[in-house]
C-alpha cells in the first residue's frame, strides 16, 4: 500500500474502529501539543507553585530536580553504549531498557512508592516526568524492540 492522504494522517499503528475516521497517529500535532501543556504544567508546579508559593526551591532542589530530568537518558543510554562499543545496532534489550524508563508508567509508580515510603511528595522527581513530556512533546516516542 502506497503513501496516501489516509496513511499520512491516520496511525498505521493502531486497529481503526468499525465507524468514523481512524486514529491519529502518534506523531499529530495535537499529541504533541498535550505533551507540551503537560511539560508546562510539570515546569509550572517546579518553578512556580514550589518557588514562588511554597518558597522551598533550594539549590539543592534544582540540582536534585536536573538530575532526575536527564535520568532516563543516562540511565538508557549509558548501558546500551557500553554494549554496543564497535557495533552499529543496539543490543536486543536496549529498546526495552529505554522503554522501562521513558514511560509514565515506571515514573509513576517510582514516584508514588517513593513518596509514600518518604512520607511527602518527592518534588524533584518531577524533573524525570518533564523529561518525559518534552520528549513527547518534539515528537520522541517509545522504541521499537530490536
Amino acid at each position: 500500500m502506497g503513501l496516501n492522504a489516509r496513511t499520512m494522517t491516520e496511525g498505521s499503528d493502531a486497529v481503526p474502529p468499525p465507524g468514523g475516521p481512524g486514529f491519529l497517529h502518534l506523531h499529530s500535532w495535537i499529541y504533541r501539543l498535550e505533551y507540551a501543556m503537560v511539560f508546562i504544567a510539570i515546569a509550572w508546579l517546579l518553578f512556580g507553585w514550589r518557588l514562588l508559593i511554597l518558597k522551598d526551591f533550594s539549590l539543592l532542589a534544582i540540582g536534585l530536580t536536573l538530575f532526575w530530568f536527564i535520568w532516563p537518558d543516562v540511565a538508557a543510554f549509558v548501558p546500551i553504549g557500553f554494549a554496543m562499543r564497535g557495533r552499529r545496532q543496539w543490543p536486543r534489550w536496549g529498546s526495552t531498557l529505554y522503554n522501562w524508563l521513558h514511560t509514565f508508567l515506571t515514573w509513576g509508580a517510582v514516584f508514588a512508592i517513593w513518596s509514600v515510603a518518604r512520607g511527602s511528595i518527592q518534588w524533584p522527581l518531577l524533573g524525570w516526568a518533564a523529561h518525559l513530556a518534552m520528549d513527547r512533546a518534539v515528537g520522541f516516542t517509545l522504541r521499537a524492540p530490536v
